[in-house]
């Protein structure tokens, strides 16, 4: 199928090299030299991208955005420049003019990346024209009202959040337990469908189940007591007519484990665990790896399975698991292991003792129980009231349990830092308790250096700043690296409030990154001649590498940056596709639910050196 994209320059070279740059692409490509002529063919075809140039004769970029608004508002707004005043297009963004801003010269990649994505925001924009049909395709939504609390949401998004409709059900769209967006951008949005204009922009749902599901949404107005929120999620796949549900089982299956904790988690259904006893005989690791891949095929990967001893093996249920179901499973467990194991050359036969545990009544919290069981100390505090007497060790083990922190992970899988929370989390107080947990237990299990990685980007300054006033405590005490990612909004600026905090942040010694690299508005060679010490990819950027045309490119870009000796980071490695891209393309730190979820202090130990995981 044909795509409709309309260049407008008053320069035709630019336009020739865009032209060649599209060449292979099923567009049907239309010209404009000034604006004016680009309103009238907007007026009599149905253009879906509109790349512009900002400085032209007579009507300039933005306001031909502006106007182009008006007359198509499906179509999705690019605006192309080498010279733009920066604060008048930051401005036209969050009005909703334009939707992207690209610097000249640009890399054919990055544009490539953006026109592609609009394209398919397009889609989304032209759906949302047609509300009434809309509501009756299977399209991920959400209805809210004027106050943004939701009121209905659709089969297919409570699909992809794995809940309830009535779990979602008058939470604010900007809360922690429905989104991990900024709540500052709450006001741009609000004032864009206020003004009955359809806003477009990335948002990252989160959900009961807090999967980190990235997508573009588009949120429009129906009247003055509603809002309707429509989803497109960011997939790996390039096709724009994959079919969503496909995805989400893909996503589901990524996941399962997941669901599977955040089930037990809730106290209404209290896990039971089988126990699979073999043979004290069974000492040597590598048969003890056997056997647990057994176990992994018996159970059909589908519950986790954690091995205290070698000859131990501990299954952890939902209670929802019937005991039809359980008895199922021993027979399946039962008769994979009749047959023998072959080790060291040597057939070996197996038979494994299996029983069912409850938590016992003496416990309050089932996570206490099963730490227990796997020979950890306890987390939730609630096993026994807390006394004068308590010991220094069990107060530390208490309080290393209540702080939390997402772990970062080098290209050889090694814990190489650590993402601190949104900075909102604590005020400065809690902090200074964050950074003495954390800190404890990295020096009992690590030998490297910390790194801490705090995403600070459009988070409220007063809560940075309690976090920064922390750092200067904490590096009192032990040595450590800080990364503060900042948006480009803030790198930029010239306003004297942020060049002071720039210089404060500098003067803290914490390396700055600049946020969304492959989404932002700046190219690489702007990027490498600021004074930064790395940059956060955009998850999109990641997904795109794994188009074969693509790939050379992305990391012929990526190598630049490494040549400036610049700290490449991926965070939110959701799906095994961007986290093969990632591989590829030596990216230095990686985090996201497909390497680890966020973990309390204590549990960081895991994957230190000594660590032995069963």
């Amino acid at each position: 199928m044909q795509r409709n994209v309309l260049l407008v320059d008053d320069e035709a070279g630019i336009i020739q090299a865009i032209r060649r740059m599209l060449r292979a692409e099923p567009f049907h490509i239309h010209e404009a030299s000034s604006g004016d002529e680009a309103l009238a063919i907007l007026q009599r075809y149905d253009i879906e991208l509109l790349i512009t140039d900002y400085k032209m004769p007579g009507m300039d970029g933005l306001t031909l955005c502006r106007k182009a608004r008006e007359i198509s508002p499906a179509t999705y707004r690019l605006l192309l420049s080498g010279q733009v005043d920066y604060s008048a297009l930051r401005s036209a963004w969050q009005q909703g003019d334009v939707h992207r801003f690209v610097a000249k010269p640009w890399d054919n990649l990055l544009l490539g990346i953006d026109i592609k994505e609009g394209l398919k925001q397009h889609d989304l924009l032209k759906n949302l024209q047609q509300v009434s049909q809309a509501v009756q395709t299977e399209q991920a939504m959400l209805l809210t009202d004027n106050n943004w609390i939701v009121r209905m949401a659709s089969p297919l998004l409570c699909e992809a959040l794995q809940c309830e409709e009535s779990d979602l059900l008058g939470i604010n769209l900007f809360a922690h337990a429905l989104s991990s967006m900024p709540v500052t951008l709450e006001t741009d949005v609000t004032r864009q469908v206020e003004q009955q204009q359809t806003w477009l922009g990335h948002f990252n749902l989160t959900g009961p189940r807090q999967l980190n599901l990235p997508a573009w949404m588009a949120i429009t107005p129906l009247g003055s007591q509603y809002r309707l929120c429509s989803c497109n999620f960011v997939t790996s796949d390039q096709s724009p007519q994959r079919d969503l549900k496909d995805e989400l089982q893909r996503y589901s299956g990524e996941h399962h484990l997941q669901r599977l904790q955040q089930a037990a988690d809730d106290a209404r259904t209290e896990p039971q665990l089988m126990v699979v006893a073999l043979p004290e005989e069974v000492s040597h690791k590598d048969l003890s790896s056997i056997c647990y891949e057994r176990l992994q095929a018996a159970t059909d990967d589908l519950y986790e399975i954690y091995s205290p001893q070698p000859h131990t093996f501990l299954i952890l249920l939902p209670a929802s698991v019937s005991a039809e179901q359980i008895e199922r499973l021993s027979q399946n467990i039962q008769q994979d292991f009749n047959e023998s194991v072959s080790f060291q050359g040597q057939p070996i036969l197996l038979q494994p003792q299996i029983s069912i545990e409850q938590k016992p009544t003496g416990i309050a919290h089932w996570d206490d129980w099963l730490r227990r069981r796997l020979g950890l100390p306890a987390t939730s505090g609630k096993e026994q009231p807390r006394t004068t007497t308590t010991t220094p060790v069990a107060d530390q083990h208490h309080a290393s349990s209540q702080f939390r922190a997402l772990p970062v992970f080098n290209q050889q899988g090694t814990l190489t830092a650590l993402q601190a929370p949104e900075a909102s989390t604590y005020n400065e107080s809690g902090w200074v308790a964050w950074f003495r947990a954390i800190g404890n237990i990295w020096q009992q299990h690590f030998d490297h250096e910390l790194h801490i990685i705090m995403p600070a980007a459009e988070q409220p300054p007063a809560s940075v700043r309690a976090f920064v006033k922390a750092l200067a405590e904490a590096r009192q005490r032990l040595p450590l690296q800080c990364h503060i990612i900042l948006g480009e909004d803030c790198i930029l600026s010239q306003d004297e409030a942020d060049l002071n905090w720039r210089d404060e942040l500098r003067t803290q010694q914490c390396q700055l990154f600049i946020a969304n690299f492959g989404r932002s508005f700046l190219n690489s060679r702007q990027i490498l001649s600021l004074p930064i010490q790395g940059v956060s990819l955009a998850p999109e950027f990641l997904i795109h590498m794994r188009n074969s045309k693509s790939l050379p490119q992305s990391r012929r870009l990526l190598q630049r940056i490494h040549d400036h000796e610049l700290t490449i980071y991926a965070p939110g490695m959701d799906n095994t596709e961007a986290l093969a891209s990632a591989h590829q393309s030596n990216v230095d730190w990686l985090s996201g639910s497909v390497l680890s979820r966020e973990l309390s202090a204590d549990q960081l130990q895991w994957f230190s050196p000594s660590a032995e995981l069963g």
